[in-house]
């Protein structure tokens, strides 16, 4: 049995990364200084961060969008089947702040 669980773990750790195409928003510049679902502080143009509706809390995740990729951290919830992107990892990705855009994501 424990045979068993060895080989489920060195197969769980050697999966490849889950990839999808989503669309990206941006936060609000509203939420600048609220709380966040994970316990931090949103910084509107801080540190890369996002919101996803299901991905645990402090997950990195690589976002791309076209040629330029950028590696995000999610902190927050969201009720929608996107990712919503602090202001500051939009810019460096091109997505326009005041709309939306499909991006890859790879966690």
């Amino acid at each position: 049995m424990k045979r068993f669980y060895l080989l489920l773990g060195i197969l769980t750790f050697a999966a490849p990364a889950q990839a999808r195409t989503v669309t990206a928003t941006v936060y609000d510049g509203w939420y600048h200084g609220r709380p966040t679902a994970c316990g931090g502080t949103y910084q509107h143009w801080g540190n890369p961060t996002a919101a996803h509706p299901w991905l645990p809390c402090n997950t990195r995740v690589r976002v791309t969008h076209g040629s330029r990729s950028i590696m995000v951290t999610i902190t927050d919830r969201c009720d929608c089947n996107s990712i919503d992107l602090s202001a500051g990892a939009a810019y460096r990705l091109g997505v326009p702040l005041d709309g939306t855009a499909r991006v890859r994501i790879s966690y």
